[in-house]
C-alpha cells in the first residue's frame, strides 16, 4: 500500500471515527435530556434507541477497522446492539434484569478499554479515562446505588453513550495525520 493510500485511509478512518463519535454523544445528550425532563421512555423506545446506537457503534469499527480504538469500538457497539435486543425481544422482562444487564455490559466494556490501554499507548489515557467511566457505572449498578425503573436505565445507557462517543471522537482526532 502506498503512502498516499495509507494517508487517506488513516484521514477517513479518522473521520468516521470523529462522525461516529459525534452521533454517540448526541444520543447519549437525548437519552441524558429525557432524563433530566423526566421523560420516561417506553422499554421499546429505549431498546430501538440503543439497538440503533449499538449497530452504528459496530458500523463504525468495521468501517475503521485500522483504527486503534477498533476492538474497544466493535465490543461497545455490540454490548449496546445485545442490550437493544434484549430490550425489544422482552420488554416487560423485570427492568431491574435489564438494569443488571446493562452493569454488565458496561463492565465488560470497562475492562475491554483498560486493557486496550496498554496496547495502543497514544491513546492510553483516553481508553484508561473511557474504561473507568464504565467501571464506575456497573458499580452503580451492581451496588444498587440508583433505582431500578426505565428512566435509570436510559439515564445509564446514555452516559455510556457519551463516553463512547467522547473516546471515538478523541481518537479519531488523534490518528488524522494533519492532527498530531
Amino acid at each position: 500500500m502506498s503512502a498516499v493510500t495509507t494517508r487517506r485511509t488513516s484521514a477517513s478512518t479518522s473521520v468516521t471515527d470523529v462522525l461516529l463519535g459525534l452521533l454517540l454523544v448526541a444520543g447519549g445528550l437525548v437519552l441524558l435530556v429525557g432524563a433530566g425532563l423526566r421523560v420516561i421512555p417506553s422499554t421499546v423506545a429505549l431498546g430501538a434507541f440503543v439497538l440503533v446506537a449499538g449497530l452504528l457503534g459496530v458500523l463504525g469499527a468495521l468501517i475503521g477497522r485500522t483504527s486503534a480504538g477498533f476492538f474497544t469500538e466493535i465490543v461497545a457497539g455490540a454490548e449496546l446492539a445485545v442490550l437493544g435486543l434484549v430490550l425489544l425481544r422482552f420488554p416487560d422482562a423485570s427492568v431491574a434484569t435489564a438494569q443488571l444487564l446493562a452493569g454488565a455490559l458496561f463492565a465488560v466494556n470497562g475492562i475491554v478499554r483498560v486493557a486496550s490501554a496498554t496496547e495502543f499507548q497514544s491513546q492510553r489515557g483516553v481508553m484508561l479515562v473511557g474504561g473507568a467511566a464504565s467501571l464506575a457505572l456497573a458499580a452503580a449498578v451492581f451496588l444498587g446505588a440508583l433505582p431500578a425503573s426505565v428512566g435509570t436505565l436510559g439515564l445509564l445507557v446514555g452516559v455510556e453513550l457519551v463516553v463512547d462517543g467522547v473516546s471515538d471522537v478523541l481518537i479519531g482526532r488523534h490518528e488524522h495525520p494533519g492532527r498530531r
